[in-house]
């Protein structure tokens, strides 16, 4: 064999082995790569200063803490906030989804203090059959991530601590803002001393009935938040109306009573009763 026959052979075998390259390497799907890969590997959460889901949530890191800026800036459940920026920082790519496609993405972004992006991925819904994924876009690809991150598809309220009192137990169901004074009716409300975290000298304040008829407003100490909470939670720190049995044994003591007519019980005397004749005897003979 020449060497000029041995340089056309080795050409044609690496023009051959390329080829060959070229479609194992197309047999796999480029998408199959992202299976298992992290979707924030160097997210630092003690970075993270806000966090928002388009125009549904946002939340912000303030001189008085974490507050909820979508439910009238009320404090964030912080241990709740932490949870779920850990589950970012674990999220990872369980599968490529080929030939979905996300309708309607929220974009979930991370910012620092100074409103820098730390971290974004566009969050579509959670899988319908399986429940414990949620569809996201990731490197141009549409994936299923491993965790749900249900909290981040629900409203700010969700976001917050409803617990206000520990003795008796009392939550609110909503926050109240723009009530005149007095439809409030803090004025001449009731006053009650609470427990919270331990403390039994923390005041309530409770106020008239809200609109609805069953939910009544209620305050803490000197706090600028006016809470909406359910009639029956403060039933025991308002004041107890008279028994209706009460009421009645009242009302029935004070009508006079009826003078009884005196009734004689009329003698009946027993007739007499008639001698009998005496028996005469028979005659001795």
């Amino acid at each position: 064999m020449t060497t000029k026959q041995l340089a056309i052979l080795l050409g044609a075998a690496a023009v051959l082995g390329g080829a060959a390259l070229c479609l194992s390497s197309g047999s796999k799907p480029s998408g199959a790569k992202l299976n298992g890969k992290a979707i924030f590997p160097k997210l630092d959460i003690s970075q993270v200063a806000r966090v928002e889901l388009g125009d549904k949530l946002k939340l912000a890191s303030g001189e008085k803490g974490w507050t909820v800026e979508t439910y009238h800036n009320y404090p964030a459940d912080h241990a709740k906030l932490t949870e779920n920026l850990l589950k970012l920082t674990e999220l990872k790519v369980g599968q490529v989804s080929r030939g979905k496609k996300i309708e309607n993405a929220d974009v979930l972004t991370l910012k620092d203090a100074s409103g820098k992006e730390v971290a974004s991925i566009p969050l579509g819904e959670k899988h319908a059959k399986w429940g414990h994924g949620r569809y996201a876009t990731f490197e141009g690809e549409t994936v299923l991530v491993s965790d749900s991150l249900d909290a981040f598809g629900t409203d700010g309220k969700s976001w917050v601590e409803t617990k206000i009192v520990d003795t008796p137990w009392i939550s609110f169901n909503d926050i109240a803002e723009g009530v005149s004074e007095e439809d409030l009716g803090f004025a001449t409300g009731v006053v009650a001393k609470v427990t919270i975290a331990g403390d039994t000298n923390r005041v309530a304040t409770i106020g008239n009935k809200a609109k609805d008829g069953n939910d009544r407003y209620l305050k803490l100490d000197n706090s600028d938040w006016v809470y909406i909470v359910s009639g029956y939670s403060v039933d025991s720190l308002l004041p107890k109306p008279p028994k209706e049995e009460e009421k009645k044994d009242e009302a029935k003591e004070e009508e006079p009573k009826a003078a009884e007519p005196a009734v004689e019980e009329a003698k009946v005397e027993e007739p007499a009763k008639a001698e009998e004749p005496a028996k005469e005897e028979p005659a001795k003979e």
